[in-house]
């Protein structure tokens, strides 16, 4: 979700889209899912676990069109992970 996130923000940030706070708000998002994602890794680790990382898709789209359209798509990522937890 972090890396959706940091593709959001960077898209926002493009001097020919240029919504700076929708960019703002993505980066932040993304910062906050990678800090849920090194807390269960910790809380794993503490707990006798093993870490797995596997290779980080790229997102499906590169092109997020509108913040309307990076919003609708947030929400059905929360939904997914959510739903994987």
């Amino acid at each position: 979700a972090s890396y959706v996130y940091l593709s959001m923000s960077y898209y926002f940030d493009r001097d020919d889209v240029a919504l700076k706070n929708f960019a703002k708000y993505n980066l932040h998002q993304s910062h906050e899912e990678r800090e849920h994602a090194e807390k269960l890794m910790k809380l794993q680790n503490q707990r006798g676990g093993r870490i797995f990382l596997q290779d980080i898709k790229k997102p499906d789209r590169d092109d997020w069109e509108n913040g309307l359209n990076a919003m609708e798509c947030a929400l059905h990522l929360e939904k997914s992970v959510n739903q994987s937890l």
